[in-house]
């Protein structure tokens, strides 16, 4: 029971967040539409304070090592276990993140992730690859950072898996380095309340919300540069990565 109100609470305070964030991306997309440039600026900041808002929502305790690292405009990746990832990198700096395309028609949330600007991709449509790549590379050009998960899918927490090397040919056109960074969860279940392998997001996302803390561990690594092999870049950000994660056991 209460565990129910808590989450019933929580709905709350997301019923009031959400439209206003809504409300500020739609008025940022109509006064700025002729420029991408300013639009894209404010549109960062409110993701940011968007995955601020919610992380103070949900409780989650986020302890950042490595803040030290962070440079502006990279290729940010990430393992990834759920929905907290997002919120937990929006909280480190202002950036734009890759999501599938599911998200897009997701209720509610696809419709701020499309006014905030994020980039969909379809893993199911290898031509898809190139236009996502054309994407991240303009928006990257522009001087903002990207936030994506090469594993190409969430995991159950457990273990990090290969990375696609795709993505990493941004970073390459660009000639920006990747900042990569390791993320654990220390909730005490497992796997992971914030994991949303083999369940349904409706479910997930009602576990979040009746969890009464979730311990969040984000360690930024020193960027990777100088690196024009897309497939280096992959291997390399994923063993630091991987070492990393290893650590904060």
């Amino acid at each position: 029971m209460k565990n129910t109100l808590r989450a019933l609470f929580r709905l709350m305070a997301i019923s009031v967040v959400f439209p206003s964030f809504a409300m500020a991306g739609l008025i940022v997309q109509l006064v700025f539409f002729r420029s991408d440039e300013q639009k894209y600026f404010y549109l960062a900041q409110l993701t940011h304070f968007l995955g601020k808002s919610l992380v103070i929502i949900l409780n989650m305790r986020c302890r950042i090592d490595g803040l030290e690292n962070v440079v502006p405009n990279a290729l940010v990746v990430s393992n990834h276990v759920g929905t907290p990832d997002v919120l937990a990198l929006s909280t480190c700096f202002p950036a734009f993140f890759v999501a599938k395309s599911e998200v897009r028609s997701w209720p509610l949330l696809g419709y701020l992730t499309r006014l905030g600007s994020t980039l969909f991709v379809d893993r199911g449509r290898r031509f898809q690859l190139k236009h996502i790549l054309r994407q991240i590379v303009s928006r990257m050009k522009l001087g903002y950072s990207v936030v994506l998960f090469p594993e190409a899918g969430v995991t159950d927490g457990t273990q990090v898996v290969d990375f696609k090397s795709s993505p990493f040919q941004a970073a390459v056109e660009t000639r920006r380095p990747v900042l990569p960074i390791a993320i654990r969860y220390g909730d005490g279940n497992s796997p992971t309340i914030a994991c949303w392998f083999n369940r349904t997001f409706s479910s997930h996302v009602w576990a979040l919300l009746k969890n009464p803390v979730l311990d969040t561990h984000l360690t930024i690594l020193p960027a990777i540069a100088d690196i024009t092999d897309r497939r280096i870049l992959a291997r390399e950000s994923r063993r630091q990565i991987l070492e990393a994660w290893q650590k904060m056991r």
